[in-house]
């Protein structure tokens, strides 16, 4: 059996010597995930759904204790040794309460941790042992039938290539490569009974986030204000089956939308070059491909909604933003060139006389302090 641990902590320090200094294969620990404060750790622990949580127990925003509280809701089996540099009963009694494997004071004691997780890990083992795994399997991948039939051992495993390709085509709207790359995912899946449920639900999360981070960029509001919905409750569906039905009616749902939402391209163009205006390397593909349009069909679109290119409104606003820099800041010209977007001093100041009329120096004597 192989553990997924989760290090909080607030300081950079104690996570960095916690992950670099422990045996981890020797605990059979697989996988390491670390975050800097309670409420990053809840985050963090929706994703990866941890065994244990090795974990400060002051921090800022969230302390240990009100986020062990919050990740057993959806985590109850998840084990917690908490690290405390300071003698205080009431936090000792707070572990308790929550049945914490343990409670370690700082500084950190490598071996004594060491020996808490064995401990936890035993613990883990005797519980997972107990819930008779290969009954498990067999519900998740055949439900109430051909319970006769022998599982095979294979293990699924899927590439990081291949979920950054789905995430391409989801973002780019593509639904029937999107679909096609789904259905190969489940028919694979079939056919690795070795594999872990726990894993497939997990593997599940990772596409479904892909949609939800697309649909916000979208605004696509039927998948986004159920994003619990489909990342937790939806997850815990007893089969395989059911999983990949719910993630093709995510998929149906997203591509939906866009048959009946008017996506408002100029304002989503306009906030982009808003936020990187300051950026001399910024192209219009480099728009196209991050907002998930083919380049060819978003210049046609912006331009036939606003009457003016991407790259006109781009200079338009470097130009605003120059104005204002040069009225209200003593920053020299190829500064002011610099920050919005311009390497190249002489171009932006003939650039500038040619969109106003005025040399950046003409434009400051004029209007110097007005913002």
């Amino acid at each position: 059996m192989n553990y997924t641990v989760l290090i909080v902590d607030d300081e950079a320090m104690p996570r960095k010597v916690l992950k670099e200094h422990l045996p981890w294969d020797n605990l059979k620990v697989t996988h390491i995930f670390q975050a800097s404060d309670g409420i990053e750790a809840i985050a963090q622990a929706r994703l990866c759904q941890p065994d244990i949580v090795v974990s400060d127990v002051k921090m800022p925003r969230m302390n240990g204790l009100q986020m062990a509280a919050e990740i057993r809701k959806f985590c109850p089996h998840c084990q917690f040794i908490f690290l405390s540099g300071y003698s205080d009963k009431e936090y000792l009694k707070g572990a308790i309460r929550l049945k914490a494997a343990s409670y370690v004071e700082k500084p950190i004691d490598l071996d004594e941790i060491t020996q808490c997780l064995s401990e936890v890990i035993v613990e883990l083992e005797k519980l997972k042992s107990t819930q008779e795994p290969d009954i498990r399997r067999r519900l998740f991948f055949h439900g109430s039938q051909n319970w006769e039939l022998p599982l095979n051992d294979k293990i699924f495993q899927s590439s990081q290539y291949s979920l950054d390709t789905l995430s391409e085509n989801i973002r780019h709207r593509k639904e029937s490569d999107t679909e096609n790359i789904l259905h190969r995912f489940y028919w694979e899946i079939q056919q690795c009974e070795g594999t872990d449920p726990s894993f497939l639900r997990h593997f599940y999360r990772q596409i479904v986030y892909l949609f939800l981070t697309a649909s916000e960029n979208y605004n696509i509001t039927a998948l986004t204000q159920n994003a619990d919905h489909y990342l937790y409750t939806a997850a815990e569906q007893e089969t395989l089956a059911q999983l990949w039905d719910t993630l093709l009616q995510i998929s149906q749902t997203y591509f939906a939308a866009f048959l009946c939402q008017d996506v408002d391209i100029v304002s989503r163009v306009d906030r982009y070059l808003e936020q990187h205006y300051q950026d001399s390397g910024l192209t219009v593909q480099d728009v196209a491909h991050n907002l998930g349009f083919a380049n060819t069909y978003l210049c046609a679109a912006y331009k036939k909604s606003c009457g003016k290119t991407i790259n006109q409104r781009l200079t338009q606003l470097r130009i605003l933003h120059a104005k204002e820099l040069l009225a209200g800041s003593p920053q020299k010209l190829y500064e002011v060139a610099r920050n919005v977007g311009y390497a190249d001093g002489k171009y932006f100041t003939k650039l500038f006389a040619r969109e106003t009329g005025l040399s950046p120096k003409e434009y400051r004597e004029r209007h110097r302090y007005e913002t």
